[in-house]
């Protein structure tokens, strides 16, 4: 029984380890973030590795940058064979944004998937993006070259419409709203799943795509959308995979200079309107010290008591060289005084006045006032009486 107990207490120690260890890992695997949606290196269902690996065999350089920062450092190769393509904007920030179209006019086209319209508005395309609610199929009834008539794209889940002044912006995958479905729009075409912007003095030629998950890696064989894909951006022999980084949510102005806070615009002025109002509140209500007022004592107490006091503070402390000064210092004050000298003089000045009054050496009387601290309680008696004693032969010229 002894050996049974023995192998059965490591066997269990042996279990406990294995169940913790695996749950660890389930915690971990659990918590661990999927792959942002079109990561150009991302082999699972939400990357985009199946379409760049697609368009490196059809000879396309694709060159991938992970910040607003790469991606401006690639556009200065300048080539005008360059199409430039933002495939997950859920880290487009505005400043970014705004530096990606001044650095990109050169370029044959940008190609912007499921944007915002603050974003849109930050490259300068008149447009307005209104989500779907779902992912569904559209088709496309239209002949853009980049997209024939009759092409099928799957996953479009944003709808956009062009706005009054973009009167040259081509259409396509239009979506239609049954009556009853849209509000008090009514039934017809409401907004489209791609348009295209031609080139403009503020921006290259613009192609947005209400679609993201239309071009990953779990998607991009149903249905028309490798070939979509293929022709939006296959078309130039050079292309710019940007995927920006969460780094570049930071908005920054049109010089790209940052200002370093990702804190909302209001807190500032709300921290400047407290701290106004903590120190108005603090003249209000702060206490003002006006000039001492006496006030009487209920009882009248005696110097001696008070002296009396101090002493015995100064014995309970065995405290004896702050004992002697205070009484060398006292019995000084004195004698300045009724030697007629200032409270400004030095030591030696009142030692000779006081060895000329009491007819004492000027060594002894420095000794006295100006000598070594008592080492015992009688010493320190001894020195009171002799400061008493010069104190009194003093008044005697």
């Amino acid at each position: 029984m002894t050996g049974l107990a023995r192998w059965r207490r490591p066997g269990l120690w042996a279990l406990v380890v294995v169940l913790a260890v695996g749950a660890l890992a389930a915690i971990a695997i659990a918590t661990t973030p999927p792959g942002d949606p079109m990561d150009p290196e991302g082999v699972g269902p939400a990357g985009g590795a199946a379409l760049v690996a697609v368009l490196q065999q059809n000879g396309v350089d694709v060159e991938t940058s992970s910040s607003i920062d790469d991606a401006v450092a690639a556009l200065k190769e300048r080539d005008d064979d360059t199409t430039v393509v933002v495939a997950n904007t859920r880290n487009f920030g505005l400043g970014a944004a705004t530096t990606l179209r001044q650095e990109s006019l050169g370029v044959d086209r940008i190609v912007v998937l499921s944007p915002s319209t603050e974003q849109l508005k930050a490259l300068r395309a008149d447009a307005t993006a209104l989500a779907v609610g779902a992912a569904i199929q559209v088709e496309s009834r239209c002949d853009i070259g980049t997209v024939d008539q009759g092409d099928s794209l799957l996953g479009i889940d944003t709808r956009y419409e062009a706005g009054s002044d973009a009167t040259q912006a081509k259409a396509c995958f239009p979506l239609t709203i049954a009556a009853g479905d849209g509000g008090d729009e009514g039934e017809g075409q409401h907004g489209a799943g791609l348009l295209e912007l031609p080139s403009t003095s503020g921006h290259p030629q613009l192609t947005i795509v209400g679609s993201t998950t239309g071009f990953t890696n779990g998607v991009i064989t149903q249905e028309d959308n490798a070939a979509i894909a293929l022709r939006l951006l296959g078309a130039s022999s050079r292309l710019i995979w940007y995927q920006p980084d969460i780094a570049d949510l930071v908005d920054t102005d049109a010089t790209g200079a940052d200002d370093g806070s990702l804190l909302p615009r209001w807190i500032p002025p709300a921290l400047a309107i407290g701290a106004v109002g903590l120190l108005m509140l603090a003249l209000v209500r702060g206490r003002r010290l006006g000039r001492l007022v006496r006030e009487p004592l209920p009882v009248v107490v005696r110097a001696v008591e008070t002296t009396e006091s101090r002493g015995r503070l100064y014995r309970r402390a065995q405290d004896r060289p702050r004992a002697a000064t205070v009484l060398r210092l006292a019995t000084l004050d004195r004698l300045r005084a009724r030697l007629g000298l200032r409270r400004g003089d030095s030591v030696d000045t009142v030692a000779r006045a006081i060895s000329a009054a009491t007819g004492r050496p000027v060594r002894e009387v420095l000794d006295l006032v100006a000598g070594p601290q008592p080492t015992d309680d009688a010493a320190l008696v001894r020195l009171a009486q002799d400061l008493s004693d010069l104190e009194e032969k003093a008044h005697r010229p």
